[in-house]
């Protein structure tokens, strides 16, 4: 089986780990042939193709998306990328497309009829941007369900200048009706909020977990963790990831100051804080009773393990998420984690069996949980060890390639 995959970028983001993952395993266990062509390509994989040649490319569709999005015409025509798209269709002839994350000004929305008719489309949601007008997330607004974009969901991420979510609702419905494609969402949260979706009325829908390779994310030797990345080997230590640290809008923002803030005076000893991501949180230098360890972007599989496994504990107070990556590598490695009862987070941290489940968004609470949690090393192991347990039950890179081959199988 030929399948083509098409995402925002081959390495860099959530959708893009996922993507891989997949390809891997599908590969791996099915013996699939698979290919990539993505927007943004950071790695030097023949299989792997930009639809950006260039930094001119990469400029003019960057500012004409600004421009459309302004005029409320959010992926409705593209100068460069789907030309590039098309070609390696063609070119590639593939059994099945894969599609992902769409967003980001590289995929023109109409294609996904004229993609279908060369081959079934199977587009894995990684957020609700399908089936709303315009938002990757709606923050709780359900205006969607009845075909309308209100003025917040129009303000959200990719927001529209001009509010034609209706418009693009119901081109969105058009479009799916006229495709020969079906979707996945890796979470049941995600699952559950799409079959009550008008436009995707009639379509198929299942849900499939995220995978990963439970050999690579598995536990190691916290000593040694520590004495590779230099953390006191009996330090109080937590861990917090992120594609990108700076204005993110998703992953903790001024929460994750203020609960950190809180951490720090309720601790009676110092804490050790290693820090994943792009860029950097200006106050985390300000923060009081912390010792602070950045790791920079960590892309590498191994290092991300090295990282987790030092951590006792990973924070990760989302405002948003789907089926954070960052969870699910946290308690294939036995890494306890805290989080908010938000979107799929808590379809991977049951409370007390993988870590501690809050409510949204209670800092006060989560502050006291962490505490208590990160200086209780008897309880600590215990979640330790049933992190893993429920991790290898649900989180199998097998298991997902083998659930993806058999929906692939089933429309081509």
């Amino acid at each position: 089986m030929k399948i083509l995959f098409i995402n925002i970028s081959d390495v860099i983001g959530g959708s893009a780990i996922a993507a891989t993952r997949l390809g891997s395993g599908l590969e791996k266990y099915c013996h699939t042939d698979n290919y990539f062509v993505v927007r943004t390509k950071r790695s030097d994989k023949p299989n792997v193709f930009a639809t950006r040649q260039n930094g001119f490319d990469q400029s003019f569709e960057r500012w004409f998306n600004v421009f459309s999005n302004a005029l409320g015409l959010q992926y409705q025509y593209l100068p460069v990328s789907p030309k590039i798209i098309r070609q390696k269709v063609k070119e590639l002839k593939p059994d099945i497309i894969s599609l992902h994350n769409t967003l980001g000004g590289y995929f023109e929305t109409p294609m996904i009829a004229e993609l279908s008719k060369q081959a079934p489309i199977v587009w894995t949601m990684h957020d609700m941007w399908t089936f709303t007008g315009n938002s990757a997330h709606t923050f709780g607004d359900e205006s969607w369900k009845e075909m309308k974009n209100s003025r917040s969901n129009a303000k959200s991420f990719p927001a529209l200048g001009i509010n034609t979510g209706s418009f693009l609702l119901r081109q969105k419905k058009r479009i799916y009706a006229a495709s020969n494609v079906s979707f996945v969402a890796p979470s049941k949260w995600l699952y559950n909020l799409a079959i009550q979706s008008p436009v995707l009325e009639g379509r198929e829908v299942r849900h499939i977990f995220n995978g990963l390779d439970l050999e690579i994310f598995s536990p190691m030797d916290k000593a040694r963790a520590r004495e590779e990345l230099n953390i006191p080997r009996e330090a109080k230590t937590l861990m917090f990831s992120a594609e990108k640290l700076s204005k993110n809008i998703y992953k903790g923002g001024r929460d994750l100051i203020q609960i950190l803030k809180l951490i720090g005076s309720m601790a009676k000893t110092e804490i050790h804080l290693l820090i994943l991501g792009l860029g950097e949180i200006e106050e985390i230098s300000e923060l009081k009773n912390f010792r602070i360890h950045s790791a920079g972007y960590v892309q590498d599989e191994v290092k991300m393990r090295l990282c987790l496994s030092a951590a006792d504990m990973l924070v990760f107070p989302t405002k948003a998420d789907n089926l954070s990556n960052a969870l699910v590598e946290a308690v294939s490695c036995g890494t306890p984690a805290i989080t908010f009862d938000i979107g799929g987070c808590g379809e991977i941290i049951k409370d007390n069996i993988s870590g501690r489940l809050i409510k949204p968004f209670d800092l006060n609470d989560f502050a006291e949980k962490t505490v208590r949690l990160l200086f209780d090393e008897t309880r600590l192991q215990e979640l330790s060890g049933s992190a893993r347990a429920y991790a290898a039950e649900n989180f199998s890179l097998k298991d997902m390639s083998r659930k993806y081959f058999e929906l692939f199988s089933s429309h081509y």
